[in-house]
């Protein structure tokens, strides 16, 4: 809800409605359900359990407020 409070204040009412929305999807919402400790993000809980994190990946490429939505990481050169 402080996205969504800090969005309104500027005027940004479709994004503080819709932001993190995907959060709330099968794929994301599950892990979140089933990982979730109170203690530690339920995606890493995820990555420490099969090594990545499916609602990770899912989240980050559906939400352009975050960077890794817009970067392809490289292990080297290609």
């Amino acid at each position: 809800m402080l996205v969504c409070r800090h969005c309104f204040r500027l005027g940004l009412y479709r994004q503080g409605l819709l932001h993190d929305l995907s959060k709330y999807s099968p794929v994301e919402f599950l892990v979140g359900a089933k990982y979730y400790q109170g203690f530690q993000s339920p995606n890493n809980a995820e990555r420490m359990d099969r090594g990545y994190s499916s609602a990770w990946l899912h989240h980050k490429g559906r939400n352009k407020h975050h960077l890794e939505y817009w970067l392809d990481y490289s292990l080297g050169e290609e």
